[in-house]
């Protein structure tokens, strides 16, 4: 009796993960934007921050909302 309560708990479970990953859409893997990286001005621009700030997360993100102004000014979607 046990082991058909082990095999019926397996069988559920079995059941159960099938259907999860058959329902589960698949979609590559998308990769992380760099292209900020080709705008020298903007990353000159961060890097000359990121010295001002000397670790303070504050300043730093002042700065870096300020390059975001000055480098994609009226870009939707970025956070100033």
């Amino acid at each position: 009796m046990k082991t058909s309560r082990i095999a019926l708990f397996a069988f559920a479970a079995a059941v159960t993960l099938g259907s999860l990953a058959g329902s589960a859409q698949v979609s590559p893997a998308s990769a992380l934007d760099l292209s900020w990286l080709s705008n020298d001005n903007y990353v000159r621009c961060l890097k000359y921050v990121s010295g001002l700030a000397h670790g303070n997360a504050a300043a730093y993100d002042r700065g870096r909302r300020t390059c975001n102004r000055q480098y994609y000014p009226g870009r939707p979607g970025y956070d100033y």
